[in-house]
């Protein structure tokens, strides 16, 4: 499981990976400096010059996590486009995301932490969401006449929902990841209701 390039800061990247697998085994709380540095191989030191605490690491795997997204879901509405391949394109962004086995360690990780501290739970609100992309995707076809959304907002959450209630939530629960066959099927669906629904009469 990969969660950054391999750079001169890969070993950033191999506590990162480590710190993972710690908070999901024993939980933030319990989880271990002394340990995830084992895990990832690396001295206390090099583990102290990335991150000065185990909060800071916390959020570093929280920001890694946002900048996957933001770089995922960096799509625009295009009026010379057929509505239907771009709300495609917006589902198979968000499916990708969801392909990824360090996307969804991160994202498995966050959810338990986040369920146990409300205080974790706040901070990282709004720090990994991905529905304003779908948000404007929605609200500029509507502008421009391709679609009738009337609430941007809330077919944005209808639209993610549909994707994420058989290739997220199910895998959060401990079944396997989609399959690329089984994802292509999850778009297809997700992106039909969402013509049949806001297609201008």
């Amino acid at each position: 499981m990969e969660l950054t390039d391999t750079t001169p800061c890969s070993k950033r990247g191999q506590i990162i990976e480590a710190a993972v697998q710690e908070f999901q085994d024993k939980g933030f709380a319990a989880a271990s400096m002394d340990t995830i540095s084992a895990r990832a191989g690396v001295s206390k030191r090099t583990l102290y010059k990335y991150f000065e605490s185990k909060h800071n690491l916390f959020q570093s795997i929280v920001a890694t996590l946002s900048e996957r997204i933001t770089d995922t879901l960096d799509i625009r509405y295009d009026s010379s486009r057929d509505i239907r391949t771009q709300l495609t394109d917006l589902a198979w962004a968000e499916g990708r995301l969801l392909s990824s086995p360090a996307v969804m360690a991160m994202s498995r990780m966050i959810i338990s932490e986040t369920l146990r501290s409300p205080v974790l739970a706040a901070e990282v609100q709004g720090k990994i969401d991905k529905k304003s992309a779908f948000v404007a995707m929605l609200r500029a076809a509507h502008d421009d006449g391709a679609l009738d959304v009337a609430d941007a907002d809330t077919a944005a959450d209808e639209f993610i929902a549909l994707i994420k209630a058989k290739a997220f939530w199910p895998v959060v629960l401990g079944e396997e990841m989609l399959t690329n066959a089984q994802m292509e099927a999850v778009v297809k669906s997700s992106v039909d209701m969402m013509i049949a629904r806001y297609t201008r009469a």
